[in-house]
């Protein structure tokens, strides 16, 4: 009972991180109708950022944490002038390659020719070390540390969303820019801001996935191999469906490391893709997705 709950409250530790993962892809799908499958580059690029700001360049930790989010925020304005801003209108089959060649081509390798592509190891202040036991649940420290931060950000963005004016622009926005412009909303200007959450939350979730594992040019196929199935299996326009999607995840993939792998090998990184499949084929939408209905 012990191992099974110590692997459920892991499971649910890595879960906020990948809830914050998927927050960037669900904010700019709901503000734009544009997939980004960008994010496993853009966590690559600003966790090595950060390290190398840290390391190589010796700033402050501090320093370089602001650096690394004001260039998330130059980041996702550049992206959103010069990138998708001219496709905007364009079919979704046409921003969903473009996201993906840009995010695990283009981005992936900038990150590889500046940073090198060597594995890197977070500064310690990131990592902290040991284990706590809590009633005979064992869990490392760095993941409940990893947890609180993912979810508190991941709660302060969904705030910002519904209590401020500016998320209020960016929903009705996501209800109908035709309808939203025409009210003398700023279209645009909503879109770039969903951009720089999405970037913001690109390099929150990729610190913090760094420090748990390693910096890597392989956190970010890892990292589209948990969100994808986390925004299809809660729903791509629901930010509740995220992060209780990222939870089943994180809980499946935990159980089926302790349980499955042992026997049947590597099981644990297929099973999230099974969940996703059979969560579809009973309601394409996903658990918390918005159910279209199209007159004819």
């Amino acid at each position: 009972m012990d191992t099974a709950l110590s692997a459920i409250v892991e499971g649910l530790l890595r879960g906020g991180v990948y809830a914050l993962i998927a927050l960037g892809v669900v904010v700019v799908f709901k503000a734009s109708k544009v997939l980004n499958l960008m994010v496993g580059g853009l966590m690559v690029f600003f966790t090595f950022l950060l390290w190398w700001l840290a390391e190589e360049k010796d700033l402050p930790v501090g320093a370089a944490v602001v650096l690394t989010f004001i260039a998330a925020v130059a980041v996702g304005l550049f992206i959103y002038r010069f990138l998708m801003q001219p496709v905007i209108g364009a079919t979704m089959l046409v921003t969903f390659i473009m996201t993906i060649v840009l995010g695990l081509s283009v981005i992936l390798g900038i990150s590889m020719l500046w940073f090198g592509g060597s594995a890197q190891v977070m500064p310690s202040i990131f990592r902290p070390t040991g284990n706590l036991d809590w009633g005979g649940v064992t869990f490392p420290r760095l993941y409940l540390v990893s947890f609180i931060v993912a979810t508190g950000m991941f709660l302060l963005f969904v705030a910002y969303f519904r209590y401020t004016k500016t998320g209020l622009l960016m929903r009705c926005v996501s209800e109908d820019n035709i309808i939203s412009q025409s009210l003398g909303i700023n279209v645009k200007r909503i879109y770039a801001i969903a951009w720089i959450v999405g970037c913001l939350s690109a390099a929150i979730g990729g610190i913090l996935m760094g420090s748990m594992s390693a910096v890597s040019t392989d956190m970010g196929f890892f990292a589209m191999a948990r969100a994808l199935p986390v925004l299809l299996l809660g729903g791509l326009e629901s930010l509740p469906g995220a992060y209780i999607g990222a939870m089943i995840i994180g809980v499946a993939e935990s159980l089926g490391s302790t349980y499955i792998d042992p026997h049947v090998t590597g099981f644990s990184e297929l099973l999230p893709f099974i969940l996703m499949l059979t969560i579809l084929l009973i309601r394409p939408q996903g658990l918390f997705g918005l159910k279209i209905i199209r007159r004819i």
